[in-house]
């Protein structure tokens, strides 16, 4: 018997061009055009990887300035956000460095930065005036509703895009905000929402083991 192998997500052509494969939830994330766009998924799902894409399209697009990367805790950040971050921008791409003790990755061009914050800090963000943010974990309850406000008015200037990558927690500032307004027809907001089991690498065995154990709406 052969065994198909699923394709990575993200590959690095001879020619060293980055290529990524999306799968089918990624690429309805990926064509939106709303300015808050918040992709909603089970663990596991490729959300992670994801933001680190879009990001990189997005400061190709908007070009030299400053970038916000929040997640729920430092150490969620140095667990997940940062490693997938790192891999691209400066393994693969090698596009800067980064500066642990500020958390801020800086271009080779002297212009661009990537600052790093925690929800549970909002004040690591303040200083910026941001051309676009990602926010990983989003609906953790870590992630105050403080932080999201603050990003708003780090991006006001320049009416910056937010990408949410976050799996579902419950109710709170996430679902009134974000959730809820897309729901009423806002066309600001864009929400994209699929199973686990969209990342092809995700077991199916694993995903029916935990419909078989979790509430419906996890």
């Amino acid at each position: 018997m052969t065994t198909q192998t699923a394709t990575p997500y993200r590959e690095v052509s001879p020619e060293g061009k980055l290529i990524i494969n999306p799968h089918l939830g990624q690429k309805r994330a990926w064509r939106s055009q709303a300015r808050f766009v918040a992709m909603m998924a089970g663990t596991q799902g490729g959300k992670t990887c994801f933001g680190v894409d879009w990001l990189h399209r997005e400061i190709k697009a908007k070009g030299a300035g400053d970038y916000l990367a929040v997640t729920a805790t430092f150490p969620l950040l140095e667990l997940k956000m940062l490693p997938e971050f790192r891999e691209v921008f400066e393994n693969l791409l090698h596009l800067g460095t980064y500066n642990e003790s500020k958390k801020v990755f800086l271009f080779h061009d002297g212009k661009t930065r990537v600052i790093f914050g925690s929800a549970t800090n909002p004040e690591s963000i303040e200083s910026a005036t941001a051309l676009a943010a990602w926010l990983d974990e989003a609906g953790q309850k870590q992630f105050h509703r403080d932080t999201w406000e603050a990003v708003q008015r780090r991006l006001s200037i320049a009416q910056g895009r937010v990408l949410f990558t976050t799996t579902l927690y419950g109710a709170g500032w996430f679902k009134n905000e974000i959730y809820d307004r897309w729901k009423a027809g806002d066309k600001d907001y864009d929400v994209i929402q699929f199973d686990s089991t969209e990342n092809p690498a995700f077991p199916q065995a694993e995903f029916d083991r935990a419909r078989l154990t979790l509430p419906a709406w996890k």
